[in-house]
This record gives C-alpha cells, sequence and structure tokens, in this order.
C-alpha cells in the first residue's frame, strides 16, 4: 500500500474522493478499478487551468464527470449516455441522452453544446464496444481542440491497441483529417482491468492527438 500511496497523483486523490473506476488500486470497491489516473494526470498536469472543455461518453453515477470537474477548475464538463436514467446537471457539468453509435444523437449533442465548441479532453468510457469506440470517435476527434486529447478506454483486447487506433486514423484520412494514435500502458488494474484475451498482460488506453 505505500508504494500505491507514493504514486498518488492530484487526479487519484479526487478520484478516490468520487469513487471513480479510473482510479485503479487507490480503491477497493468494484470488480473492476483501473489504473488510469496517473496517465490522465501525466497527460494534464500542466495545463490543468488552460482545459475549457471535456467530454466523456458513458456517465453511470456521475463519479467521473466530477473527477473532471475538479480537476480543470475553468472547464465545462459534458456526459452523453443512453441510458436518460442516470443523466444529471450539476456545478459545471451538464449530461445529454445519446448513443455513442448513433451519428443522429452525436450532431444532436453537438447541436445543444454549440458546434463551435472544441474541447480539450474527450475519454470514451461508454459501450466499450470496438465498433462503437471507433465510430464515435471517427466522428468526435474533429471535435478536438488544437491540442486536445481523445482517449478510448476498456480497449479489447488490450494487446491489440491497432485494432482501435488505426481503423480511426483511416475514418479520418478519409474525412481530410491528419492524426496519429499512441498505445498508453496503465498496467494490472483490480478484478477484470486486465487484458480480456488471457494474455495476462495489463490495460493500456490509446490516445489521439492532431498529428
Amino acid at each position: 500500500m505505500d508504494e500505491l500511496e507514493q504514486e498518488m497523483t492530484p487526479l487519484c486523490h479526487i478520484c478516490r474522493h468520487y469513487g471513480s473506476d479510473k482510479g485503479g488500486n487507490h480503491l477497493k470497491a468494484g470488480d473492476t478499478v483501473h489504473r488510469y489516473t496517473p496517465a490522465y494526470h501525466e497527460m494534464f498536469k500542466d495545463r490543468r487551468e488552460k482545459v475549457k472543455n471535456v467530454l466523456e461518453i458513458g456517465v453511470n453515477y456521475g463519479c467521473s464527470l466530477r473527477m473532471w470537474r475538479d480537476y480543470f477548475p475553468k472547464a465545462e464538463i459534458y456526459g452523453l449516455d443512453s441510458n436518460q436514467s442516470c443523466l444529471f446537471a450539476d456545478d459545471r457539468i451538464m449530461c445529454f441522452a445519446g448513443d455513442q453509435n448513433n451519428p443522429y444523437d452525436l450532431l444532436k449533442l453537438m447541436d445543444a453544446v454549440g458546434n463551435e465548441t472544441k474541447f480539450d479532453l474527450i475519454v470514451d468510457d461508454g459501450s466499450h464496444e470496438p465498433r462503437h469506440q471507433i465510430f464515435s470517435a471517427a466522428f468526435f476527434v474533429r471535435c478536438l481542440a488544437k491540442d486536445g486529447i481523445y482517449v478510448v478506454e476498456d480497449i479489447y483486447p488490450d494487446c491489440k491497441p491497432e485494432l482501435i487506433g488505426d481503423p480511426i486514423l483511416e475514418l479520418t484520412r478519409d474525412h481530410g483529417l491528419s492524426f496519429r494514435w499512441e498505445a498508453v500502458p496503465t498496467g494490472r488494474g483490480l478484478g477484470k482491468a486486465h487484458c480480456g484475451c488471457g494474455c495476462g498482460q495489463g490495460e493500456q488506453l490509446v490516445v489521439l492527438r492532431r498529428a
């Protein structure tokens, strides 16, 4: 436990406070708890106050949305979920109903937040279905700010991130966009938070940035 405490970042502490499953071994609840927060902190630790808009696909109990709200003190936080019963509004948080695999729902979301809105961070923690992840990424990457980052969580299998990253790049090229992707290893978390193919490896995030 001492080793885990030493790697605690400011985002890890906020994650623990709200009980988000992104906090890895810093939490002891739930059968699947990831170790994503150190990676996110590394991406944004030097520009937290410059982040203006964050979108997360997947709302659930709203823990992660509240985590982002506290971590990015000047950002508006938006959530998208197909389950209307989990939607809520709070200080600097607004949620919308929509299916991440339905282009009309994604267009409605952008109409609601403003088509000129650019996101500094977009997180896909939605259906976890590869075809949905690829589709919504290809749609939303055009909505990234200049130095924005798009992150796909819960990929399958984690040991083959190219099955997600490469198809997204192909689709964005079809739209005349230029992006690059990388796999960011996050290690094993708790419960099922490891590569699901049985290879024994840890998890990875697929991270897209403008080329």
